[in-house]
């Protein structure tokens, strides 16, 4: 996926009740985060992605329209090779856990309940730009990659921030059969395995630093602390005839995994954790975690 912009990023908007349209489109006239395009005919708005795929970065998209509704559309959207890592937000009055679910299942990875203000708008669009500018960052560095440094049977590796794991998992990913597939996966339990293990950012607090905008500036001021400046994530490769096994264990007490294996929908609206969830779906296809939540397996099949 190339990148679809190389300034402001687009939001499309799809929504059928025009009122909804001008309401966002106010919300977003100050923004400089994002440029919407607002389409309220569900059926046009796919022929323009269809046709177009790199017409934007991020799609808001109403559940209930007619012709094409907003889980249909997200069908299709998830099943284009050129779209599938297109974040979808949906927009839905429909709270019901079964529905939720319905939508996390199909890909709907972030939600608005209908009426939402302006910060909740901003602050959900702003999760989803980081993610796709995240998943954009590690696409060139997996292009850009020495491909001849790839692992043939096993190793074993430490980090410490967040730039190491960017490198290693170019490295791990590009040592797999589907690096692209992969890559977002490995970073996301990398940094995990920092963040929350070694660095111990737990999840409210997490929360609040993304949406202050600080998330990173306090992993870097964390990383200076004499309690946390020694603190590695180990790291090890395995290959055999059947499967890759990447094994991350950290420095932490470990967390209650369990609940961050399955799309939550009570999480559905928060700016992040999903990530665990993600992966597991997306690029492995297994992932299992010791007891304490401190070590966690990702199997590939070959």
């Amino acid at each position: 996926m190339s990148p679809k912009s190389n300034n402001t990023p687009n939001i499309l908007v799809v929504d059928d009740e025009s009122q909804n349209l001008e309401i966002i489109q106010e919300y977003l006239a100050d923004e400089v985060c994002c440029k919407p395009i607002l389409y309220s005919d569900s059926l046009k708005a796919w022929q323009e992605l269809e046709t177009n795929p790199t017409t934007c970065d991020v799609i808001l998209l109403d559940w209930m329209m007619p012709e094409l509704d907003g889980l249909e559309m997200l069908y299709r959207i998830k099943q284009h090779p050129e779209l599938r890592f297109t974040p979808v937000i949906m927009q839905t009055a429909r709270t019901e856990k079964q529905d939720i679910l319905k939508g996390l299942a199909a890909g709907a990875f972030y939600y608005l309940t209908k009426p939402y203000s302006y910060d909740e708008l901003v602050q959900i669009i702003k999760a989803a730009l980081d993610d796709v500018m995240r998943f954009r960052e590690l696409e060139a560095l997996l292009q850009n990659s020495d491909k001849s440094k790839t692992i043939s049977t096993g190793a074993e590796f430490n980090i410490k921030n967040l730039n190491d794991a960017d490198h290693l998992a170019s490295v791990l990913a590009n040592s797999c059969p589907e690096p692209d597939k992969v890559i977002t996966g490995i970073s996301e339990l990398l940094i995990n395995a920092i963040e929350h293990g070694n660095l111990q950012i737990g999840y409210k607090e997490k929360s609040q630093l993304k949406k202050q905008g600080s998330w990173r500036e306090e992993i870097e001021r964390r990383l200076q602390l004499p309690e946390y400046q020694d603190k590695v994530a180990e790291v090890t490769y395995s290959k055999n005839g059947k499967n890759i096994n990447i094994t991350i264990t950290d420095q932490g007490s470990g967390f209650d995994w369990h609940k961050f294996l399955e799309f939550s929908p009570e999480r559905a609206f928060d700016s992040h954790g999903r990530g665990i969830a993600m992966a597991k779906i997306m690029s492995f296809d297994e992932i299992s975690y010791n007891e304490a939540g401190n070590q966690v397996t990702a199997t590939i099949a070959l």
